[in-house]
């Protein structure tokens, strides 16, 4: 009987320590893959891809694992992740793997011919055949230089709901006129977003900084409520962003000012203005008036917070403006903004 016991119990112990094995949660890890060459070729996929996307590169382990891929575009380069998710308990012991991936990228991805390709942490410049418009690229490759983040703060974008915008201030150590690249590499702890310059290793640039004033919209699963989000490897809650943003007064430009004089004891005054504003953004204009002996100054102008993206379209303006007090006989200058208008009552 003793034995029967025995043997139920090292049985029901088997069995609780395999339960204990399989509903072990297995976790993964993201490695990223050495990427060495790219090419590119016309699209297989049919008329919806613009061209496919060869890649060469090596696993630094022997584990033979599915190669996965994930593309995002950004306004100055497209940005794409190779990785393979490797079980913990793997064991990757072994030569390095080479490898060649083709990536059939969308029409809607190449659009506009981005300048820029990231894969991993390699970059190219992209050029496109003069006066080609779906021409393939010829890829030339860069170094990423990183910019130093000194403000960042991610807001709910006002266009739509699933989307988050960053913004971000810092410097970049080139004096050359470069656009500002991003790269995210998501991971089971956090979401790594760089922000980079691209440069060719022979290019000379002036020693200087450069202010970094940019953002970019992200979608609202790429940041997670949960994962950690860091921004050049610094966590974005660490970093602050001012509430409010500097105001730059933006002068109305002045085309032409006809005045209309009112006799009465007095004489009022007044300024047809016409003229247009330098951008589309749409903020209230204000009017202030100043007068100095027989010199009367008129501002027009909007405040426009320095941070906000207005289109590049010239909006007109219109408006009647009644100019303050009375004016006697005698000869006036009327300045409205950089316009100069003699009158004489």
């Amino acid at each position: 009987m003793l034995k029967i016991y025995l043997a139920l119990g090292l049985a029901l112990a088997l069995i609780g320590l395999s339960a204990v094995v399989q509903n072990k949660d297995v976790s993964t890890y993201r490695v990223w893959s050495i990427v060495d060459s790219v090419s590119v070729s016309p699209s297989e996929a049919g008329i919806d891809r613009a061209w496919d996307l060869w890649v060469n590169g090596s696993h630094g382990d022997a584990c033979a694992l599915a190669l996965q891929s994930e593309i995002a575009r950004y306004p100055q380069n497209i940005d794409i992740q190779l990785y393979r998710e490797i079980p913990s308990t793997a064991n990757c012991d072994g030569d390095e793997a080479i490898f060649e991936r083709r990536l059939s990228l969308p029409g809607e991805l190449v659009a506009g011919q981005p300048p820029y390709l990231i894969i991993n942490s390699q970059v190219w410049a992209l050029s496109y055949p003069a006066g080609e418009t779906d021409g393939l690229p010829v890829f030339e490759a860069q170094e990423l230089m990183p910019v130093r983040v000194e403000q960042a703060g991610l807001v709910a974008s006002a266009d739509a709901a699933e989307q988050i915008e960053l913004r971000i201030r810092g410097i970049q150590a080139i004096g050359c006129d470069l656009p500002e690249l991003y790269s995210m590499r998501v991971s089971t702890e956090s979401v790594l977003l760089g922000v980079f310059n691209a440069i060719a290793a022979d290019t000379v640039c002036p020693a200087m900084l450069v202010p970094v004033d940019d953002k970019v919209i992200l979608s609202a699963t790429d940041a997670g409520s949960d994962a950690l989000f860091k921004l050049n490897a610094i966590p974005i809650n660490e970093l602050e962003m001012p509430e409010m943003s500097p105001i730059d007064k933006v002068l109305t430009n002045i085309l032409g000012v006809t005045v209309k004089i009112e006799k009465s004891q007095t004489a009022r005054v007044s300024l047809d203005v016409q003229g247009e504003h330098p951008d589309g953004c749409d903020f209230p204009v204000i009017v202030k008036q100043a007068r100095q002996g027989n010199s009367v100054t008129v501002e027009v102008y909007r405040e426009v917070p320095a941070d906000v993206f207005c289109p590049m379209i010239l909006q007109p303006y219109q408006d009647t403006i009644q100019l303050n007090g009375d004016f006697a006989p005698g000869e006036y200058v009327i300045n409205v903004n950089t316009y100069t208008q003699a009158l004489k009552i």
